[in-house]
């Protein structure tokens, strides 16, 4: 688990990334114990690389981690994350797009890739954490989630993950896209939640991370590939066709 609250005043300058503006993270995280820096962060054309590795000291190995936040809110709508990487594989580490409620820290909607520590665990995992008091009050923090296993193929480098939120439910699907001469998409999982207190009624920010949840106590170095962000919002035309209930969209965050 990360200590979102107290990172908002420890960012790096604006990144310019598929259309929007972001923000990397420079900080300690106490929690996790990850060293968050923008170094693990460039450009590759119209993308993105991150990563994360483990360096070795006197004391035993330190965590390097990246993360980027966007500047702006959002409000219901498709997000879409394209990315080139291990998401099958990741033992220690952790890739995670996702939706997050910085304004008071009370909504988290969760696409992560991780087997916490275990091969033996299930590498996916979708989620959302609902927060009612402080994370350090276990009675005060709902959670409901989902995992699953899946191999990708030879030819499956890249994997597509949406969250598509509305009022009335959240749905979650990852998909392994193969590189030929046809790109096509195989499902890897989908998931939908449809209870509401579970279901976020305020502006989230998107954020991307790629860090330790648990030491791997040897050197270590992951790279993940941003291919692109996407965002489509629920119009009122869109939603009144395709979703129940009210027609009306609250304005998205700037």
């Amino acid at each position: 688990m990360l200590n979102h609250i107290m990172w908002l005043a420890l960012v790096s300058e604006v990144i310019e990334f598929s259309g929007f503006q972001w923000k990397a993270f420079e900080n300690f995280d106490s929690i996790s114990g990850n060293y968050f820096t923008s170094e693990g962060i460039r450009r590759d054309g119209d993308a993105l690389l991150i990563s994360c590795k483990t360096t070795k000291n006197d004391t035993g190995f330190v965590l390097y981690s990246s993360g980027i936040v966007s500047n702006r809110t959002f409000l219901y709508g498709i997000f879409t994350f394209e990315v080139e990487g291990d998401v099958e594989d990741l033992v220690y580490a952790c890739f995670a797009p996702f939706l997050y409620d910085f304004s008071g820290g009370h909504f988290e909607v969760d696409i992560e890739y991780c087997r916490w520590g275990k091969p033996s665990n299930p590498p996916g995992n979708f989620g959302i954490i609902r927060l009612f008091g402080k994370w350090y009050k276990p009675d005060s923090v709902l959670k409901v989630n989902e995992r699953f296993n899946f191999r990708l193929q030879r030819r499956e480098k890249v994997t597509k993950h949406i969250i598509c939120w509305s009022p009335d439910s959240v749905v979650f699907e990852s998909f392994a896209v193969a590189r030929n001469r046809k790109k096509s998409e195989r499902l890897l999982h989908r998931w939908k939640v449809t209870d509401k207190k579970f279901i976020p009624n305020v502006p989230l920010n998107a954020e991307i991370y790629l860090w330790w949840h648990s030491n791997p106590n040897c050197t270590l170095k992951h790279d993940f590939r941003i291919i692109s962000f996407e965002y489509k919002s629920l119009d009122a035309s869109f939603y009144k066709n395709l979703l129940p209930g009210s027609p009306q969209v609250p304005k998205e965050g700037k």
